[in-house]
C-alpha cells in the first residue's frame, strides 16, 4: 500500500514482479479466448521429459544387460501352475469386459435418467455404511461395526438434511455435462488412449524400479531411492489426470461460450499437450509432492504401529491429516485454475491469482462449488460397479474351479478394476461440471445466451443452490 516505506529495493523487485503477474478477472474478459498464442512453464514440462526420459533409459538398459534373466527363471518354478494361470488370465479379461460395460452403462444414466443415479445414490450412501457394519460383525470385528454403525446414522442425517433437497440440481447438472460429451464422444476416445499411456507408464516404472534394484545388489532399495521413484510414479499419473481434465475442461467452456466445433475435443486435447503442457507438469507436481508426504507420514505411522510407538504413530497421523487437507485445498484451486488456463491460456500462475480473487469476489462462485454434490454421486456409482464386478468374478472364478486364495485374488482385482475405470468415466463429468462453475463465474451473461445451457440454467434456478 505504501510503496515508498519498503526497506530493501530487493523486496520492491519481487513485489513488483508478483504484481506484473498478476491479473484481475476483468482484465481476463478482455483476453482471446481458445487461442493459444505462447507456451507457459517451459521449463516444468522439460524437466517433467527428462524424468520420463530418465525413467524408460533405465528400463531399457536393464533389459538389454539381460538384468530381468534372473527373475524369469526364478519365476518358471512358481507355486501356480499353468492351467491356474491361464484361468487366471481369463477372469481377468472378463473382468475388464465388464468393467468397461458398467463404465458405458453408468455414463448412460447419467444421461438419460440423472434424477433416479442422483435419488439412488442419497438413499445408498447409509445402506453401504450400514452392509460395512453387518460384515464387521459378521467376522467378529464388534469395534469396527459399531463405529460403521454410527456413520451410517450421520451419513443418514446428512443426506435427510443437506443431500436431499439438492438431489433435482445435481440431476440437472449431470445432464447438462452427459449432453455435451454425447455429441463429442472424442473426448472419450482421448481419456482411452490418455489412460492407456498412464498404464504403460506405471509398467515401465515398475521395470525401472525392480531394474535399478537388481543391477545395484540391492543397495538401491533405500528408503531416498523408493521415495524418488515413488514421486516419480505419482508425478507422472497426475500429468495424465489432468490432461483429462483439461481436454474435458476445454470441451465445456467452448461449449459454454458458444464456440464447439466438430474437432474441438482434439483441440483442447493438442492445446492440452503443447501450449499447456507446462503449466499441467507445473500443477501436478505440487500434488505429486503432497501425496508422497502423505504416503510417507502414513508409513512412519504404520511403523509406530508396529513398533507400539505412541509419539510416531501421533506425529504420522497429525502429518498424514495436515497433508491430506492440503492436498485437498491445492487439488481444489488446481482444478479451477486449470479451467481458466483452458479458456484464455494464461501461465498456472496468473490463473491461480484470478482463482483466489474469483473465490473472494464472484457473486456465488463459492456457494456452487460448495454446494456440488456430483462428487459424492459418482463415488456411490464407481463403488457400485467395483462391487457388482467383484460378484462377477467371483461366480466365474467359482465357475473355473480356481482355488480359494486365487479367487480371493481375482475379487480384490475385480472391485479395483471395476471401481478404477468407473472412477475414470466420472471424472470427465466432474471435470465437466467444475468447468461450467468456472465459466459462470467469469461471465454469466454467456449462460444465460446460449439456448443449449438451459439444463445449466435450470440447475441454478434451484433455491438449494
Amino acid at each position: 500500500h505504501r510503496w515508498d516505506r519498503l526497506p530493501p529495493v530487493g523486496l520492491r523487485t519481487k513485489l513488483a514482479r508478483c504484481m506484473a503477474a498478476y491479473m484481475e478477472p476483468g482484465e481476463l474478459r478482455r483476453k482471446p479466448k481458445f487461442q493459444p498464442e505462447e507456451y507457459h512453464d517451459k521449463g516444468w514440462a522439460v524437466v517433467f521429459i527428462l524424468n520420463v526420459v530418465l525413467i524408460t533409459g533405465i528400463c531399457s538398459y536393464a533389459w538389454y544387460t539381460g538384468t530381468f534373466a534372473e527373475l524369469q527363471r526364478g519365476g518358471d518354478a512358481g507355486s501356480v501352475s499353468k492351467a491356474e494361470y491361464d484361468a487366471l488370465l481369463r477372469v481377468m479379461g472378463v473382468s475388464l469386459g465388464c468393467a468397461i460395460v458398467f463404465a458405458v452403462v453408468w455414463l448412460l444414466l447419467l444421461q438419460h435418467a440423472p434424477l433416479f443415479v442422483v435419488e439412488t445414490a442419497c438413499r445408498g450412501l447409509p445402506v453401504l455404511f450400514l452392509i460395512g457394519a453387518i460384515a464387521a460383525f459378521v467376522f467378529g470385528s464388534v469395534l469396527l461395526g459399531l463405529l460403521l454403525l454410527l456413520l451410517a446414522a450421520i451419513m443418514g442425517c446428512y443426506v435427510y438434511y443437506y443431500l436431499w433437497q439438492r438431489r433435482f440440481a445435481c440431476a440437472a447438472l449431470l445432464e447438462q455435462v452427459s449432453r455435451v460429451f454425447s455429441k463429442h464422444p472424442g473426448m472419450f476416445v482421448v481419456a482411452t488412449v490418455t489412460l492407456l499411456v498412464m498404464c504403460a507408464w506405471f509398467v515401465v516404472w515398475i521395470f525401472a524400479l525392480v531394474g535399478t534394484v537388481l543391477m545395484s545388489g540391492g543397495a538401491a532399495a533405500n528408503p531416498g531411492v523408493i521415495i524418488l521413484f515413488a514421486l516419480m510414479l505419482l508425478w507422472g499419473f497426475q500429468v495424465g489426470i489432468w490432461v483429462i481434465h483439461m481436454t474435458a475442461a476445454g470441451l465445456l467452456s467452448r461449449f459454454y461460450f458458444n464456440e464447439d466445433t466438430p474437432n474441438c475435443v482434439y483441440e483442447s486435447a493438442g492445446h492440452a499437450c503443447s501450449y499447456y503442457f507446462g503449466s499441467v507438469c507445473f500443477g501436478a507436481f505440487v500434488i505429486a509432492i503432497l501425496q508422497t508426504l502423505h504416503a510417507i507420514a502414513r508409513f512412519i505411522e504404520q511403523r509406530g504401529v508396529k513398533e507400539s510407538n505412541i509419539v510416531l504413530q501421533l506425529a504420522g497421523c497429525c502429518c498424514a491429516c495436515i497433508l491430506a487437507v492440503l492436498e485437498q485445498i491445492c487439488r481444489r484451486y488446481s482444478t479451477h485454475a486449470f479451467n481458466l488456463i483452458s479458456v484464455y491460456s494464461v501461465s498456472f500462475g496468473q490463473a491461480r491469482y484470478v482463482v483466489i480473487d474469483m473465490v473472494w469476489t464472484a457473486a456465488g462462485f463459492e456457494h456452487l462449488v460448495n454446494n456440488d454434490i456430483t462428487g459424492l454421486v459418482c463415488f456411490f456409482g464407481c463403488v457400485c460397479a467395483g462391487l457388482i464386478n467383484c460378484l462377477v468374478v467371483v461366480f466365474y472364478a467359482l465357475s473355473l474351479g480356481l482355488a480359494t486364495q486365487m479367487v480371493f485374488v481375482a475379487a480384490i482385482l475385480g472391485f479395483l478394476v471395476g471401481y478404477l475405470l468407473c472412477s475414470a468415466a466420472s471424472s470427465l463429468v466432474q471435470s465437466g461440471c467444475s468447468a461450467l462453475f468456472t465459466c459462470y463465474a467469469l461471465d454469466p451473461q454467456a449462460c444465460r445466451n446460449n439456448v443449449e445451457m438451459e439444463k445449466f440454467q435450470e440447475c441454478l434456478s434451484f433455491k438449494s443452490w
